[in-house]
C-alpha cells in the first residue's frame, strides 16, 4: 500500500537553524496514543529529514514525546498508520510511521512529513 500526501497552502512554515518548525492539527479528543503496530516494513537507514524530530507514543501531535530523532540517527521503520495532519519541509501528511531509533533505542511514532520519502511503505 502506498500513501498519498497533500501540500497544504494554509500553513506556512519556517526552517530554523535548530530544526524544522512543524505545524499540526490535533486529533479528536477520543484519539488515543496507544495504537497497534508490527515490524513489517524493513526500511532502514538515516531517514529523518529534520533535526529534533519528536518520537511520540501515538500517531497524534498530542501524544507524549519519548525522545528526539536527529539527521545522523539510524532508524528501522516498522509500519505506518493514519494520524494527525502534520506539515513540515513543504509537505503535508496524514500518516505516521512507527519506528525504532537504533541510535538511541527509542521506539515510537513520527509524522511522515519528517521522514525521507514520506515514511514507511507498509501499513500496520
Amino acid at each position: 500500500m502506498r500513501k498519498i500526501s497533500s501540500i497544504g497552502a494554509a500553513v506556512v512554515l519556517t526552517i530554523a537553524s535548530a530544526g524544522a518548525v512543524v505545524a499540526g492539527t490535533a486529533g479528536p479528543a477520543s484519539a488515543g496514543c496507544s495504537h497497534s503496530h508490527s515490524n513489517v516494513d524493513g526500511k532502514f537507514g538515516q531517514l529523518f529529514n529534520a533535526t529534533n524530530v519528536n518520537i511520540r507514543t501515538g500517531p497524534h501531535t498530542t501524544c507524549a514525546s519519548l525522545g528526539y530523532g536527529q539527521l545522523s540517527h539510524t532508524v528501522d521503520f516498522h509500519c505506518f498508520a493514519s494520524g494527525d495532519r502534520v506539515t513540515a519541509n513543504g509537505k503535508t501528511t496524514y500518516t505516521w510511521t512507527y519506528l525504532r531509533d537504533v541510535t538511541t533505542g527509542v521506539s515510537g511514532w513520527v509524522a511522515d512529513a519528517l521522514l525521507d520519502n514520506l515514511g514507511g511503505n507498509v501499513a500496520c
